[in-house]
């Protein structure tokens, strides 16, 4: 992974998120990221990071998310949570849910059968544990991490009436999208396309420039959206020079409306 901090017109590559985001590590954190293309794996290298610190982590959700195949508890108890987190230091927590949303019930797998044995009937995302539940997890965790929104793997939305659910105790909220959004039409690479032309003021074949994301990324009625604590972004994919061109143009923007430092990241080893 690569990771570069713009910050007023500026920009240095940095070696981890911890360092770009600016985080204080001896302070309990509950941080919660809204948005698209990339919230999952940014919370999942910040958490990495964060345990090779020594830090226990718990990851988890206020809407839904795909479920890791490792060290999550979908059981709600709080003995669990606290068991798993002392043993591995960065957990998921969760319950199971399906794709309409309904709760899985973990207590009515057939004559006591074991979760593995049942997987094939076992639906592969979960949903978040009450909001108050889920503030509770800084008791036991150093940071709590939060999936606030979906985005169905798109790079790009606009938030409905509904969305996004910030814990309010959140010290960060990160607005979260993807660079390779630039170039594409709303209708082809946006969640809630509908909303995103709306806010636009445009019609869905709009194709979408560095002028809109920054805007969308700024605005309280985009990613900006009921966030009462402090404010940044990570604008993901720059996977290639040109679209690291385009992520730099976007930072600038945002700059012009505001958002001074911004970080730009890649999964890929090499630009």
């Amino acid at each position: 992974m690569k990771i570069f901090e713009y910050n007023n017109g500026e920009i240095r590559e940095q070696r981890l998120l911890i360092d770009a985001l600016k985080i204080e590590i001896n302070k309990k954190n509950i941080i919660s990221f809204v948005g698209g293309g990339g919230k999952t794996s940014s919370i999942y290298k910040l958490g990495e990071e964060l345990k090779e610190l020594g830090k226990k982590v718990i990851i988890t959700t206020t809407t839904r998310m795909f479920m890791p195949e490792s060290n999550t508890v979908i059981t709600g108890k709080k003995e669990d949570i606290i068991k798993l987190l002392n043993d591995k230091n960065m957990i998921t927590v969760g319950l199971l849910c399906d794709e309409k949303n309904e709760k899985f019930d973990y207590n009515k797998l057939k004559d006591g059968s074991s979760l593995e044995s049942c997987e094939e009937h076992i639906p592969r995302k979960i949903s978040g544990v009450s909001k108050e539940i889920a503030e509770s997890f800084i008791e036991i965790a150093d940071f709590v991490l939060v999936e606030a929104d979906g985005a169905k793997g798109l790079s790009l939305k606009v938030p409905a009436e509904h969305e996004p659910v910030i814990l309010t105790k959140s010290n960060l909220v990160i607005g979260v999208c993807g660079i390779d959004a630039v170039g594409k039409k709303i209708k082809e690479i946006c969640h809630r396309s509908n909303l995103v032309s709306r806010f636009l003021n445009t019609d869905e074949e709009h194709i979408i420039n560095a002028w809109d994301v920054a805007k969308i990324l700024a605005s309280t009625k985009g990613q900006r959206k009921d966030v009462r604590c402090p404010y940044k972004v990570i604008i993901n994919k720059a996977d290639t020079i040109m679209e690291l061109e385009n992520a730099k143009k976007i930072s600038k923007e945002l700059s012009d409306l505001g958002i001074n430092e911004t970080i730009i990241t890649t999964f890929k080893d090499k630009l």
